[in-house]
């Protein structure tokens, strides 16, 4: 997308599709070839392990680290309020040996409560396993089989000074980096770099980028710089708790 803003009404029709393929099962997007959205390893975690943090009641956003080529799901195992996620590499054959973060979605499948804690296990291509736990939200709710996506953006804190920003999107243009500007303590702008690709495709997937935040609460007001919603106001992100 190269609209300076975007409005996210818009791009609603474009996603039924993908919507459809979400809903009640989880499913992973947005993750590129060669992701422009990483960042910096955090030197205080020399294992890049996995971390997984909720978006909101429906979906939780799980980053991994690798070469630049990003990792599919493979394979999903649910049982009662637990979930495996098996990655695979992707289809690239050749991927550059840098390590990269690679964010990925996931909407929780039907049944699933998150109002209560959902045991997570990721499991790399190399088949080592990274055992997680979303805590259950007070804003949780059991998980209709016909849910679908909002498609609406959302940010979450994967550590103390970094938050993973949902935006949805072309697949081809992915945000190329982000940067959080604190207004004080309680409010903050994130703004995303766009994606250097002067083409992009007409699908619409979720995007996740990595962004270092630092001098802000927790629950800071985080408004989306560039991007209104349907009645054209500022789109606020708020973090699932």
């Amino acid at each position: 997308m190269t609209a300076s803003l975007r409005t996210f009404s818009s791009l609603v029709l474009g996603g039924f599709a993908l919507a459809a393929a979400l809903s009640g099962c989880a499913m992973s997007a947005g993750t590129s070839p060669v992701p422009e959205s990483t960042s910096a390893p955090d030197t205080s975690d020399t294992t890049y392990a996995p971390q997984a943090a909720w978006l909101d009641a429906t979906s939780f956003v799980v980053k991994t680290w690798g070469d630049a080529c990003a990792p599919q799901i493979g394979d999903i195992v649910a049982g009662d309020q637990s979930l495996e996620l098996v990655l695979v590499d992707g289809t690239d054959e050749v991927c550059a040996a840098v390590q990269t973060a690679h964010g990925m979605y996931v909407g929780l499948p039907a049944a699933f409560d998150s109002s209560r804690p959902v045991e997570l296990t990721v499991t790399d291509p190399g088949g080592e396993s990274t055992e997680l736990t979303l805590p259950g939200l007070v804003s949780g709710e059991i998980i209709p089989a016909d849910r679908m996506p909002e498609q609406t953006p959302a940010a979450a804190w994967i550590d103390a000074h970094e938050l993973a920003v949902l935006t949805w999107g072309s697949s081809t243009c992915m945000p190329a980096s982000g940067a959080v500007e604190a207004v004080s303590e309680n409010e903050a702008i994130v703004r995303l770099e766009e994606s250097a690709n002067e083409v992009c495709t007409m699908d619409l997937v979720p995007q996740i980028t990595f962004v270092t935040a630092v001098g802000i609460d927790q629950d800071a007001k985080l408004t989306l710089d560039g991007y209104v919603d349907a009645d054209g106001a500022p789109v606020v992100v708020t973090i699932a708790r």
